[in-house]
């Protein structure tokens, strides 16, 4: 039998068969078949994240120039509120003026009443448009109290508080 075993086996290697090589891709053990087996998972789950981040990198650069859009948006507004602002002072600052000189033609009694009853900021705008002259008539017909609080504004330097800044 031996000898038969050992015929067959020469046959065989003369006809040029080979003996079974294992493949590599092929796993040998039920361990490196379950580590594969974790590989690829854990692959497949980085391939997910990736594939997540790369959604939510274009969201935030769609975000991002949303927020850049409204900020240029509001930057123009500010620039409007500020040009509107600007041309309502300077309405208010003729008109002042204009309210002092009539009040500069009215009889210095009767202007100092009216300028009593009036806010101190605005009387002081209005004897700063005025004639010094006439504005000191006004003022020596005012109480004392009253005359000191007005000469008193009258010298401070007053300082625009601007929103924002």
């Amino acid at each position: 039998m031996k000898s038969f075993a050992l015929l067959i086996l020469i046959l065989l290697l003369a006809q040029g068969v080979k003996a079974v090589e294992p493949n590599p891709n092929q796993p040998s053990s039920v361990e490196e078949r379950r580590i594969r087996t974790a590989i690829e998972e854990q692959y497949n789950r980085f391939q997910l994240e990736g594939d997540q981040l790369k959604v939510e990198q274009m969201q935030l650069k769609t975000l991002q120039k949303e927020v850049d859009k409204k900020l240029v948006q509001m930057q123009n507004l500010r620039d409007e509120l500020s040009r509107l602002l600007n041309r309502k002072q300077l309405e208010e600052g003729k008109r002042v003026a204009e309210l002092g000189k009539i009040y500069e033609k009215m009889n210095e009694a009767k202007a100092a009443e009216l300028l009593k009853n009036l806010d101190p900021q605005l009387a002081i705008e209005l004897l700063a448009t005025m004639n010094k002259k006439t504005a000191g008539k006004i003022l020596n017909n005012l109480d004392e109290k009253t005359a000191t609080e007005l000469s008193t504004g009258f010298t401070e330097i007053p300082v625009n508080q601007t929103p924002g800044y």
